[in-house]
């Protein structure tokens, strides 16, 4: 399984190489001391008959890509057995051999790799030089530094100087190559343990990034939600402006209406005094004119009587200024009147219009108010789609991080 590699920030870059520098040390190595038997029979391995090498073959796992390293310089380690053997004042325990051909760089790297394991090409993979010389492997070259100098006899001298007696000639037979490509493998696979120990490492902190980025949405989506109760409060508000102007131009219906009322009222009143005014002075051109027949005829039977009849002319003279004052008192107050019906019309008129500017008004309102009501729909729309978006990833990308913690739990023989 390939884990996500997090991005290094310039504080970790230099921890992560110092670390990748601590995975790629060879790890120091110590052998147990061999006994002379085991050592003549591993001496006794390179004159054994092919009969015998086959056999040991069978019962002893061997890699193929080594095989053929191995194999290809075959005469060389004869040839330095011969002269090891020759030479009296050798030492049996020496853990160098003679120097070697150089391995060609056709042949596949000594290397048992996992595909399954990402390994970048700047990562360096080195054998323990204890049973031969140090071969470090790149991406896709293989190098063989050259050994240290040979002493006089052959034999190669420990870099520390000492002799080791824990191996002897055990890399001069096939055995010998066998135990060192066990022991290669071996630290092949301690140190992809530590690289995927450092990987998990990785894989944490990528959590913790992720867990940073999952704060930030957090934030965001609580403030998403503040943005939408505000728009919430706006409608609200808004929608009590509505409420407020519907209950004036109510007000406004109802006040018109009772105008209307009190004009219908004043009609009917002035009408009722209009015709009780007609009345009136019918009534008093009737009692005129009687007075009048009253008066000539007792101006006629009665003229010896004529400074009574001079008072009850003048009496009645002052009755009919009286008449005539309360008949102009009547004409004026019809004046006044018509004059209040006028002003109650014109009144009514303007009330009329403004009603209609206060509708056509109301009408622009309402449709601004659904307009921007609309645009704020489709936005809040648009912000749940875009925040169901964000939350679907975050949930998406926190499932493959909480699979990837469970790799110790989901893979066998994962640490």
């Amino acid at each position: 399984m390939n884990l996500p590699t997090p991005e290094l920030r310039n504080g970790e870059l230099a921890v992560f190489e110092s670390n990748n520098h601590t995975i790629h040390a060879p790890p120091p190595r110590t052998l147990s001391p061999i006994s002379s038997n085991a050592m003549n029979t591993l001496n006794g391995t390179s004159t054994s008959s092919p009969l015998s090498k086959s056999n040991s073959s069978n019962t002893i796992r061997s890699v193929p890509s080594e095989s053929l390293h191995l194999d290809t310089n075959t005469s060389a380690q004869d040839e330095a057995r011969r002269v090891h053997r020759s030479d009296p004042t050798a030492m049996p325990h020496s853990t160098r051999t003679s120097p070697q051909a150089s391995i060609p760089h056709s042949q596949p790297p000594l290397s048992r790799h996992n595909p399954n394991l990402g390994v970048g090409n700047g990562l360096v993979r080195k054998i323990s030089s204890e049973f031969g010389p140090t071969r470090s492997y790149t991406g896709s070259n293989l190098q063989v530094p050259e050994d240290g100098s040979p002493n006089s006899n052959g034999n190669s001298i420990s870099p520390g100087g000492q002799w080791s007696s824990a191996v002897g000639r055990a890399n001069l037979g096939k055995s010998g190559r066998v135990i060192e490509r066990l022991m290669g493998e071996n630290d092949m696979l301690k140190r992809d343990l530590n690289l995927e120990r450092l990987r998990a490492e990785e894989s944490k902190q990528a959590v913790r990034m992720a867990e940073g980025k999952m704060d930030a949405l957090a934030a965001e989506y609580d403030g998403k939600l503040h943005d939408a109760a505000i728009n919430k409060t706006l409608l609200k508000r808004r929608e009590r402006q509505v409420a407020e102007m519907k209950a004036q131009i109510e007000a406004e219906k109802n006040r018109a209406d009772k105008a209307v009322e009190r004009e219908r009222g004043w009609r009917e009143a002035m009408e009722k005094i209009e015709e009780d005014s007609k009345r009136s002075v019918e009534e008093a051109q009737t009692f005129a004119a009687l007075m009048k027949g009253r008066n000539e005829a007792m101006t006629s039977h009665w003229r010896d009587q004529g400074v009574e009849v001079n008072k009850t002319v003048a009496k009645l003279g002052a009755e009919i200024e009286t008449i005539v004052q309360e008949r102009r008192a009547d004409d004026d107050r019809m004046n006044m009147l018509q004059e209040l019906c006028d002003q109650q019309a014109e009144q009514l008129t303007a009330l009329q219009a403004e009603k209609e500017g206060i509708a056509e008004a109301f009408d622009k309102y309402k449709l601004a108010q659904e307009d921007a009501l609309k645009d704020i729909k489709e936005r809040a729309k648009s912000q749940e789609k875009a925040n169901d978006a964000a939350l679907l990833e975050t949930q998406k990308v926190l499932g493959e991080l909480k699979w990837a913690l469970g790799v110790k739990q989901n893979v066998k023989g994962a640490e």
